[in-house]
């Protein structure tokens, strides 16, 4: 057997064991987090979106998310679904401290209240939170600043996707 057939008999074993192995991971039903919209009980259905911040990241993700969930934005108070958000509100907390009694450790939440209204039924008021950890340098501020300013960017995308979410479910089928 020649090293040219030994190395086509190797690519041929490659090939089908990554074609194997993608059949197995898209039958088991894996997906990548937020890329199937299709079972969102919000496509359609006409929402009024009501914000004190009307300008503020928060408005402005929620109103993307529903966009991309397939709900129409309304204006009108003959919108099918009634959401009012409350502004956003951080918190940062020390989780743990260095030896000179500086924050090791910070912990990050983000939560916004608000209010589902649906015609002919009660009002829901909720809240919604997203938290996540970070480690703090001292010596490092500016590094550590842009690190703050885009977690709170990723967790203001999580927060109006679970916003958004809770929204779907309160729909009746």
């Amino acid at each position: 057997m020649t090293e040219l057939s030994r190395d086509k008999q190797h690519a041929a074993r490659k090939g089908i064991w990554l074609l194997t192995g993608l059949l197995l991971l898209t039958g088991c039903g894996f997906q990548l987090k937020g890329s199937d919209s299709s079972d969102s009980g919000l496509s359609g259905v006409a929402v009024r979106l009501i914000s004190s911040q009307p300008r503020a990241e928060l408005t402005r993700e929620v109103t993307r998310e529903l966009s991309a969930s397939g709900a129409v934005l309304a204006d009108s108070n003959t919108a099918r679904l009634s959401l009012t958000i409350q502004p956003e509100q951080f918190t940062q907390r020390n989780v743990s401290l260095t030896a000179q009694a500086r924050a090791a450790e910070l912990e990050l939440t983000l939560s916004a209240s608000f209010i589902l209204q649906q015609s002919g039924r009660d009002p829901i008021d909720a809240t919604a939170n997203v938290s996540r950890q970070m480690l703090n340098d001292p010596r490092n501020v500016v590094g550590k600043t842009e690190e703050l300013r885009l977690l709170r960017a990723e967790m203001r995308q999580d927060l109006a996707a679970q916003i958004v979410r809770r929204a779907s479910r309160s729909l009746p089928d």
